[in-house]
């Protein structure tokens, strides 16, 4: 079962999200930011994090970045009543995988949570020396993609994770292609997996 880990001041949301969650998550909770730092560096590892910004002394984007020292790979979704652009902006930007503001629809948060678990499965899949050694082919930029394109992504799921347009993510793909050789997207499980 996967593990959970909630953080937020308001204590109400916390038990509420337990509720929702518990049915098929294992399911962590912290009161702060450092409460949360403590369940990581003590505790047993969370597989996903469900992050407040607005929480006194240690705010979500200072949780963030300690969570990001401590273990780079646990995914981090902003759980938020910060509605604002700027806010959702700053947050993708320093890391998180996702921004979901508060009020928020109980199917939606369990669909996103359920995506980015299954994606954290499969980044797990690729073999490291031949991602290394593809590197040498690839730029970053072009190997990133090709990590995704192997995991079964689509051009328009990678477009949304990497934050680029649809028809650029056809256009890198095409030129993966061509330096490897390779005809279609399957082929580069071959290279990676």
């Amino acid at each position: 079962m996967s593990r959970v880990l909630v953080v937020d001041d308001d204590v109400m949301l916390l038990k509420m999200a337990e509720q929702l969650l518990k049915s098929e998550y294992s399911v962590m909770l912290a009161k702060s930011g450092e409460e949360a730092i403590s369940a990581i560096t003590y505790g047993p590892r969370p597989d996903i994090i469900l992050l407040d910004i607005d929480m006194p002394k240690m705010d979500g984007y200072a949780t963030l970045r300690k969570i990001q020292e401590l273990d780079p790979d646990i995914p981090v979704i902003f759980l938020t009543g910060l509605t604002e652009t700027e806010y959702e902006l700053k947050g993708l930007t320093a890391g998180a995988v996702d921004y979901i503001t508060k009020p928020f629809v109980k199917e939606i948060l369990l669909a996103r949570l359920r995506i980015h678990l299954s994606m954290g499965r499969k980044k797990e899949n690729l073999d490291p020396e031949k991602v290394e050694s593809l590197s040498a082919v690839l730029n970053d930029t072009e190997m990133a993609i090709a990590k995704l394109m192997a995991q079964g992504y689509t051009n328009a799921e990678i477009a949304e994770q990497l934050h680029y347009s649809y028809n650029y993510i056809k256009k890198v793909s095409s030129i993966i292609y061509n330096k490897l050789g390779i005809s279609r997207r399957n082929e580069i499980r071959d290279f990676l997996m």
